[in-house]
Formats: structure tokens, sequence, C-alpha cells
């Protein structure tokens, strides 16, 4: 969102017995270039609040849609890479063509030949990414559903499956790096496992510290769900961030 569409919308979000009517005009005058109109409303703004109010939305929702238009149009190739690189449209998951174990159920490709004996949050990376490769088929085929020829879908309801499989894609290959680059004979190992899982912990909650400013200052349904999107990610949220997002009407009561 560009400089002039987030001052559009801070006017927007400001609550309207608080808003500078001149400011507004200003606006409008800078969208349309309209100077008859902009001396018009300088004469009495008050009596021009509603028309302010009603075509400033106007060009809000016109430039937001200009830009939802261009992020979704960069995010669905990214989304077409990554469908081509796990085979997505197929039945059998991106494998590694490693030996089956028969002691693991349905995703067996990848898997280290010390598997048994590394510690349980390593071996749980390769078990998530069973249930990753699974939820990033489910998206992708509601994906295609809504991307159809015959599909009138608006770019805002393709907008969270594209996010969702980027995000999930992401976090696959991370957690491949990590299984296949642990040392199992470093007596440090298990401390470098814990101490990654807890800088990344730490990072979603500066993240979420981050959005919560934002989101009291100008809230929006965008930074929602970014908050939403990371409070997820949280495997035991603290209860203070827990409060913050029941005060701030991010999380239901």
């Amino acid at each position: 969102m560009n400089p002039f569409t987030t001052k559009l919308k801070a006017w927007l979000d400001t609550e309207p017995e608080k808003r500078d009517l001149k400011q507004g005009a200003l606006l409008l005058l800078q969208l349309t270039n309209n100077k008859v109109q902009y001396n018009q409303i300088m004469r009495n703004p008050s009596k021009f609040e509603d028309f302010i109010e009603y075509k400033l939305k106007r060009y809000l929702q016109f430039r937001i849609q200009e830009v939802t238009k261009e992020e979704v149009g960069a995010m669905a190739k990214k989304v077409e890479l990554i469908a081509q690189e796990h085979k997505l449209d197929t039945a059998q998951a991106e494998g590694k063509q490693a030996e089956p174990s028969a002691s693991l159920p349905e995703f067996k490709s990848g898997i280290r030949v010390d598997h048994e004996r590394l510690p349980a949050e390593v071996q749980a990376l390769y078990v998530e990414n069973a249930d990753i490769m699974r939820r990033m088929r489910e998206l992708h085929l509601k994906l295609r559903s809504l991307s159809g020829a015959e599909a009138t879908c608006p770019d805002s309801d393709r907008y969270p499956f594209l996010k969702e499989i980027i995000a999930l894609d992401k976090r696959y290959h991370e957690n491949w790096r990590i299984y296949d680059s642990y040392d199992a004979s470093s007596n440090q190992a298990e401390k470098s496992i814990t101490d990654d899982f807890r800088q990344q912990t730490k990072q979603v909650y500066r993240q979420i510290n981050l959005l919560v400013g934002r989101y009291r200052k100008a809230p929006s349904e965008e930074v929602k769900l970014q908050l939403l999107d990371l409070y997820k990610k949280l495997p035991s949220p603290t209860p203070k961030c827990t409060a913050n997002m029941l005060s701030l009407g991010i999380l239901p009561h």
C-alpha cells in the first residue's frame, strides 16, 4: 500500500467526529484535481461531510482492489511454481527417493536411516511435513476450483489460499533443512535444535508485538489476518499475548 493510500485509509479509519474535514477535502482534490468542487466544499466543509466520506471510500476501495489484484497475481505465479515443485496436481507427494520404511505411515520419502534414534522433536519435523503436504494439496484443490475458467471468484477470496500455501511451503523447506542437517553425533545437537525452536518462537512474538502496535493505531482486516496467522504458530501463547489479542477483538471472546 503506497503512502497516499495509507494516508487515505487513516483518514477514513478516524472516528467521524475527530476527522479533519479540510484535510479530507484536500485528499479528494488530490484524487480528482477538481478545484471547483474543492472550493465549494471549503466554503462549508461540515455540509459536505457525508459527501467527502462517500467519495474517499470509493477511491480507497478502488485502490485496494488494484493493489490486491497485483499482489494476488504475483502470489499466484509463486504458488504455480510451488505446485510444480511438489507435484500438487498428482496423487503422489514430492519424494526424496529414499528407501521406504514400513514403520512409518504414508509419508515415507526422504527418511534418514537413523530416524528412530533422532530426538523426538526432530522426528516430529518429518511427521509434520507429511501433514503440511496433505494440507497444501487440499488448499491447492480448493484454489483450482476457485480459479476455473467458469469461476467468478474475486481476488480477495483467492488471497488466503495463496498466502497459506506459500507459508506452508516455506515451513516445509525449513523443516527439511533442520531434519537433514541434524548432527546426531554432536553433544550439542539437542541443544541446537531446542535453541532453533526458541528463536523461531521469539521471532513470532516480535512480529506480533509490531503488528499489534500498528493495529491499535489503524485497525485493518489485512493486519488482523496476519496476527491470527502468527498466533496459530505459537505452541503455547502467553496469557499476556492472548489478552492483547482478545482486547483488540482479534480473537473471539
